[in-house]
């Protein structure tokens, strides 16, 4: 069942849009405002309230309903950018220009987190040996994270392919150094624990025939000797 909440939230978004290519800005700030109430923990409202009033002329509480949308999304560059417009509009060059140069900075940072996933991507569908995922995941840094961890956990699976379950919970326990949290990297230590599981059995199953084969052996030969 849907929330009800969020469907009034996206209706309130719907109608903000509309309103604003009908030619009524006011309106739209109206709806605007409404789905900014329903979800203020949401970027998207706040940046579409701060538009209208940029447009409206009111520039003073167009910063304002920016800076919320950066508070709530910090690493979108379209709350910075539109502070960045608002204090334009408002005199203020200096500033201005510092929210632009962060905005730029963050939309370069997020390009090269969706550049660097891409050849991740590439590198497995090429079969890319795991080595190269780990070597290319320690090269990310503390600014690609989430790219570090994806190639880890593809690192690990490629790993587990190999029957290298060491090296596969080794890549597993990095990702998790740097994700706590992250449900993809839980799954790929569920998957090697479960390959560990097996090996440890097809093990076991091996062993226990070379011991009932050993004495097979032995008694053919008591046999034979008699």
């Amino acid at each position: 069942m849907s929330d009800p909440v969020f469907e009034r939230y996206k209706e309130a978004l719907k109608q903000g849009h509309l309103a604003l290519l009908r030619g009524r800005p006011q309106d739209a700030l109206e709806r605007y405002t409404e789905a900014a109430a329903l979800a203020d923990h949401r970027a998207l409202p706040h940046l579409s309230v701060g538009s209208v009033l940029l447009q409206l002329g009111r520039a003073d509480d167009a910063l304002s309903a920016y800076e919320r949308a950066v508070t709530r999304a910090p690493e979108d560059p379209a709350g910075h950018a539109g502070r960045a417009s608002a204090l334009s509009a408002l005199g203020r060059p200096a500033e201005a220009a510092a929210a632009t140069a962060q905005a730029t900075a963050i939309a370069e940072l997020v390009a090269r987190r969706r550049s660097d996933a891409a050849t991740a991507a590439d590198e497995a569908a090429r079969g890319a040996g795991p080595e190269a995922l780990l070597e290319s995941a320690e090269a990310q840094g503390s600014g690609g994270k989430a790219t570090a961890v994806d190639r880890f956990v593809a690192a690990a699976d490629l790993y587990l392919a190999r029957s290298e379950l060491d090296a596969a919970s080794d890549a597993c326990q990095r990702a998790l150094a740097l994700a706590p949290g992250s449900p993809a990297v839980h799954l790929a230590m569920r998957r090697a624990a479960g390959a560990g599981s097996a090996f440890g059995g097809h093990r076991r199953r091996r062993a226990r025939t070379r011991r009932l084969g050993s004495r097979g052996g032995r008694l053919t030969a008591s046999g034979t000797s008699a």
